[in-house]
C-alpha cells in the first residue's frame, strides 16, 4: 500500500466542526462510541458494509480514536500520478478521526507525529494498488462535544464559543478495472488499517 500524510491548515483549508450537523439538520454526528445501534442510521455504512465494520472497530471502547464524519464514492478520474497502478477507476473513502482524550485534540504536535506514524505503519512495497493518506486538519471543538448529539442541540452551539484543536482525515483509495475489482481492494486496504488504527497509540 502506499500511504502518504500531510498538513492542511491554511484559511482556505477544509475544517471540521465537532459536534457537526448539516444546515438542513438532514445529517448529523453519531455517536458510535456509546450509542453502537446508531450504525444503521448511516447511509454509507448500510451501502458499503466493510466501511461498518470499519467504523464499528475504531469506535471501541480501547481505542484512541472515534469517527466524526465518512464517505465513499467511484471516482473514474485518474490523475497522471495515479498511473502507475494500471486501473481505471477507484473507490475513494475519508473517515475523519477524533482522539477522545479532550487535552490532546488541542496538541498539533501529537497529530502530526501520529500521521507520520500511521503513515508509515501502513507503507509497503507489496505494488497493491491501494494508497491512503492521513492529513492534519483543524477542528472546532465545542464544550460539550462529548455529549451534544441530537439536532435540538443547533440553537445552543453557538453560545460558547468552540475551542480550536485538531483532527485526522484518512482517506484510502483501492484501484481497479471495474468497480468489483476496486471495491475488494479497497476492503482489504481498510483490514490493513482497520487493524493498524486500533493498535498504533495516540
Amino acid at each position: 500500500m502506499d500511504a502518504d500524510w500531510s498538513v492542511e491548515l491554511g484559511a482556505d483549508d477544509a475544517a471540521l466542526e465537532f459536534p457537526w450537523f448539516s444546515p438542513d439538520g438532514s445529517q448529523r454526528y453519531v455517536d458510535l462510541q456509546r450509542h453502537k445501534e446508531l450504525l444503521a442510521e448511516i447511509p454509507e455504512a448500510a451501502q458499503f458494509p466493510e466501511l461498518g465494520e470499519f467504523l464499528h472497530a475504531i469506535n471501541r471502547a480501547r481505542t484512541p480514536w472515534r469517527t466524526a464524519k465518512c464517505d465513499v464514492w467511484f471516482n473514474d478520474e485518474l490523475g497522471e500520478a495515479e498511473a502507475i497502478y494500471d486501473a481505471r477507476l477507484k473507490l475513494c473513502s475519508y473517515v475523519d478521526l477524533i482522539l477522545r482524550e479532550d487535552a490532546a485534540r488541542l496538541s498539533f504536535e501529537r497529530h502530526e507525529q501520529w500521521v507520520k506514524s500511521a503513515a508509515g505503519a501502513l507503507a509497503s512495497d507489496d505494488e497493491s494498488p491501494v494508497a491512503c493518506e492521513f492529513i492534519v486538519r483543524r477542528c472546532w471543538y465545542h464544550a460539550d462535544a462529548n455529549h451534544r448529539r441530537s439536532n435540538d442541540d443547533e440553537a445552543t452551539q453557538g453560545d460558547k464559543s468552540p475551542v480550536p484543536g485538531f483532527y485526522v482525515s484518512f482517506y484510502l483509495f483501492g484501484y481497479g478495472d471495474v468497480e468489483d475489482e476496486a471495491r475488494t481492494r479497497w476492503a482489504a486496504g481498510l483490514l490493513q488499517a482497520a487493524a493498524m488504527l486500533t493498535a498504533l497509540a495516540a
